[in-house]
């Protein structure tokens, strides 16, 4: 598996470098964005491993072009901020997975592995249920043959239902996919769930989703 890793510390970069090819990574890296776009442009990666607070083009500028240009390569974000606010944004701006420095390697490679088992999953894949169509290659969803723009949680839920056709799939299972978070780390008594459920239904009508017991959700083919 190639990895882009876009870091401006060097001791850090040079670190990450040696850490994943141990893992038998093949590793290529950038200290800023703008270099990260040049060769991501020119050159296939399996993922990218992305520092947000870098010179030249930071994180963000570099994920917006990415994402504008329609390179759907997953991207684990890398911060030392810590602030909520700045987390959401970055999902918001299809990241894949986040993490905040200091971080063992060892949670970096999990990571890493988890999203790649997932990514093999979408390559050049798409699956068809009622009017609705993901395809998971483009991070697309069509309903009547024409394209909707969800935001990035309401995509999420959307393509774990579709992965999950015709079986009921409870709130925690949903919220672990979509959140990225451990049962205990969710907040189980919150509404953001059935609140972003309810807004898709407005989109894509109430008869495609269908709850059951109130706390399980399916879609039926």
């Amino acid at each position: 598996m190639k990895i882009l890793l876009v870091e401006d510390n060097l001791i850090l970069r040079e670190n990450l470098i040696f850490l994943l090819k141990k893992f038998s990574y093949v590793v290529e890296s950038a200290e800023n964005g703008k270099i990260a776009y040049d060769k991501i442009i020119s050159q296939k990666f399996h993922a990218i491993i992305l520092d947000v607070n870098m010179p030249v083009m930071n994180g963000k500028e570099f994920l917006i072009q990415l994402r504008k240009d329609n390179i759907s390569t997953p991207v684990i974000a890398l911060t030392s901020d810590s602030m909520l606010e700045d987390k959401l944004e970055m999902f918001e701006l299809w990241v894949d997975d986040y993490l905040t420095k200091p971080f063992e390697i060892e949670e970096l490679v999990a990571r890493l592995k988890s999203l790649l088992k997932r990514w093999e999953q979408k390559i050049d894949d798409e699956k068809e249920s009622w009017n609705l169509k993901i395809n998971y290659s483009k991070n697309k969803i069509y309903f009547k043959n024409q394209e909707i723009n969800f935001p990035h949680k309401q995509y999420l839920i959307l393509e774990f239902l579709m992965n999950n056709i015709w079986y009921p799939q409870n709130k925690v299972k949903i919220m672990e996919y979509v959140w990225g978070e451990a049962e205990e780390n969710l907040d189980l008594k919150s509404t953001t769930l059935e609140s972003h459920i309810y807004a898709i239904r407005k989109m894509i009508g109430k008869d495609i989703i269908n709850t059951v017991k109130g706390i399980w959700y399916i879609i039926e083919k």
